[in-house]
């Protein structure tokens, strides 16, 4: 059968059409051969449960222990389920037929099944004491046997040396992880399985001894694709926990070199890891800061690195114009250089500035006593979504994938003009598989909006929409998610405006988009993705990436010394409940970053804010007795003047139409910041960036503005006061 057919076939049986044992035997693992696994486990599930079965589920232990085993396998690995519940089921599940606590289990593979499991939850979670459970279920699987490739035995040295690196009792582990590795070394039979060889690679590599890995490596023939991604990234995690700089060391690079030969660049992503560049909410003030932080990720030759474009409201709209500029000039044949990133983007900024300059908001505000007549009639907003869309499309999108009648997600999907179907084994081309050998990657667009039905998290990329599980909890929540879905051109689809304009349409300014007929007996409304993750750094992690780039430009709680009274403050007091509870969830965003970060899981983070190095000093008591005064410098830690970051900082978030000394100083501003911030945060990370080059952009005198130490410069006075009336939402 085809990957259609058997797809089809369980699709049938889990319908209830009966089979025999043997034939939904080996069903489900054709599906997982074929990596449906969602299917696969859920096919499985139904066989262990002894339904739609013609005879009996045999009896014998043996086959209800590996049926078991592999279920608990699928289910954590299945990406139809919540991170937050998959791997609790999966280990429920080998609890069934297992007492993991049973000593005399020790040296048994099921505890690697259950080491793996608390491996990926760590890795999905970001818990410390995850990844200490999976490296003591690997070391007691670690039994005298080797096997036939020493699973448990390399997996609990890796995970030794992990938790080693995060200061968990670094000698002790460290010591362990050494003597488990010349067990392998010494005492794993050769053989020609992949596995086997990766074993005893790893093992010489994790002991320092680089020239005969490579010698081994050499000697074998070339494996699946995803086998060498997996083994790369495992010698890159220790390469990086023995060596600073772990290519500059020349036994290192030789043996990658053996690993992957000649794919520099799969090398150098096993370094990186995956890169996840996050553009937050914020109107076009958002939108005109990420460009600055794009014009210097540019210089540093960062942007090729990028694998998720993750993006929100104001992001949304920016970050759909760089993706499609990128597809555009990835199409063409001429080799990509760092050059040709600062091109992009430079034309990029031109580009945006004059469809900002036409007016968005201008263009789709009704009169006021037509606002008034929408909400009378019962309209959710003051403005109408869907002419928001036609006009972020016909602006902003059209003009850069140029084309006739609307343009839709499901068009966005192609194949890079330098594609290698030798070295990624596929004349198709697919990001998520065939980045990690590419030099200049293909980002995954990710535009995110919120479900009003649900609450949860509604996701477009080029490829599918809908809920992911990643945007649920289900033990904390009871609500149903909406099933994600790839594009079904003929029912299930979406235009490229409208996408953005959901992620973008503010509550009360914008009426929900509403997607009709796709759930039965449901009419989605989908509103501005801030509402839900207003940095979308969730999308981020749900694609596995380890290195994070968040810009975050979005509208941030400021003093208030006088709440507004009476009616004419009621509207403002509930705005200001509702943004206490954004910085509420934006500071927890954070702070699972910031925890990620210290267990090692997220390898990079460079989080950038407006506000960030502004003074908030205690306001003191009128009856204070301190006498002491703080000097202040005038410039934050970012090297901006603080009187301009903090104009900019409570610039108005709107679209409508910004002055160039706004839009100009908004992008100095996310230039600079961005260049401080990678200098302090991501510098270690030398397989990520290089030295910049000369580069000439348009904002450049208000650069040189923002961060001048001299007391006073010829624009400084009229430059803030032109700052600070923005501030003002236009009528």
């Amino acid at each position: 059968m085809n990957k259609s057919e058997t797809r089809d076939r369980g699709e049938s049986f889990l319908r209830g059409e009966a089979l025999m044992f043997d034939e939904a035997d080996a069903l489900w693992r054709s599906l997982k051969k074929e990596n449906d696994l969602a299917l696969a486990r859920a096919v499985l599930a139904r066989v262990r449960d002894r339904e739609g079965l013609v005879d009996q589920l045999p009896s014998k232990r043996s086959v209800r222990e590996r049926l078991c085993r592999e279920e608990a396998l699928l289910t954590s690995k299945d990406p139809e389920l919540s991170p937050a519940i998959r791997h609790d089921r999966a280990l429920g599940i080998l609890e069934e037929e297992f007492d993991l606590e049973d000593p005399e289990l020790d040296g048994d593979r099921i505890l690697s099944v259950a080491g793996g499991i608390y491996k990926r939850r760590w890795s999905d979670l970001g818990q410390l004491d995850d990844l200490m459970k999976a490296a003591e279920l690997y070391g007691r699987g670690a039994g005298p046997d080797l096997g036939e490739d020493a699973y448990a035995h390399i997996n609990a040295a890796f995970l030794e040396d992990v938790l080693a690196g995060v200061g968990v009792d670094p000698d002790e582990r460290r010591a362990r992880a050494r003597e488990l590795r010349e067990r392998i070394v010494s005492g794993l039979a050769p053989s020609d399985l992949w596995w086997n060889v990766a074993s005893r690679a790893e093992a010489l590599f994790g002991l320092g001894r680089y020239d005969e890995a490579t010698r081994l490596l050499e000697s074998v023939p070339t494996p699946q694709p995803w086998q060498l991604k997996t083994t790369a990234e495992q010698l890159a995690t220790l390469g990086r926990l023995r060596e600073e700089e772990p290519l500059a060391v020349p036994g290192i690079r030789e043996c990658f070199d053996a690993l992957l030969p000649g794919s520099a660049a799969a090398t150098r992503s096993a370094f990186v890891g995956q890169v996840g560049l996050a553009l937050s909410g914020g109107g076009f003030r958002a939108s005109l800061y990420h460009l600055g932080v794009l014009a210097r990720l540019a210089d540093l030759d960062v942007l090729r690195h990028v694998n998720v474009l993750s993006c929100v409201s104001g992001g949304s709209i920016v970050g759909a114009c760089y993706w499609l500029a990128l597809r555009r000039r990835l199409l063409r044949p001429e080799p990509m250089t760092p050059d040709a990133y600062v091109q992009l983007v430079a034309e990029l900024i031109d580009h945006f500035e004059a469809a900002v300059a036409r007016d968005l908001r201008g263009q789709v505000q009704d009169s006021k006593a037509a606002i008034a007549w929408r909400f009378l009639r019962g309209e959710k907003g003051a403005m109408d979504t869907e002419r928001a869309a036609d006009a972020l499309e016909e602006q902003f999108y059209r003009p850069l994938m140029p084309g006739e009648g609307p343009l839709f997600m499901d068009e966005l999907p192609f194949t890079p003009a330098d594609h290698d179907p030798a070295l990624a084994g596929s004349e198709s081309f697919h990001p998520l598989e065939h980045n990690w050998l590419r030099a200049h990657k293909v980002p995954v667009l990710v535009l995110n909006a919120t479900t009003v039905n649900t609450g949860h998290a509604w996701q477009f990329t080029p490829t599918w929409m809908g809920e992911s599980p990643w945007a649920v909890h289900e033990e904390a929540d009871s609500v149903p998610r909406l099933e994600w879905s790839w594009y079904v051109p003929a029912k299930w689809r979406m235009k490229v405006g409208r996408a953005v304009a959901a992620s973008a349409c503010v509550p009360g300014i914008f009426s929900p988009l509403i997607i009709e007929g796709a759930y039965e007996g449901i009419e989605v409304q989908l509103v501005d993705g801030g509402v839900h993750d207003n940095q979308g750094t969730v999308s981020l992690l749900a694609q596995g990436c380890n290195v994070l780039l968040v810009s975050d430009a979005a509208g941030q709680l400021l003093l208030e010394k006088r709440p507004a009274p009476g009616i004419k403050g009621f509207g403002a007091y509930l705005k200001r409940s509702m943004d206490t509870l954004m910085a509420r969830i934006r500071l927890a965003n954070y702070g699972d970053l910031s925890a990620r970060k210290r267990t090692g899981l997220v390898k990079g983070l460079m989080f950038l804010h407006m506000k960030a190095g502004l003074d908030a000093d205690p306001i003191r008591l009128s009856f204070s007795q301190e006498a002491y005064e703080l000097k202040r410098s005038p410039l934050t830690r970012s090297g901006v003047r603080k009187d301009f970051q903090q104009a900019l900082a409570e610039l108005r978030t709107d679209l409508d139409d910004f002055t160039v000394d706004e839009s100009r100083t908004l992008m100095a501003c996310g230039y600079q910041m961005a260049a401080k911030a990678f200098e302090r945060d991501l510098r270690g990370i030398t397989e990520l960036w290089e030295e910049p080059g000369q580069s000439s952009w348009i904002f450049e005198p208000w650069l040189e503005e923002i961060t001048a130490t001299a007391p006073t410069t010829p624009r400084r006075d009229e430059l803030l006061a032109a700052l600070r009336e923005g501030s003002k939402v236009r009528a």
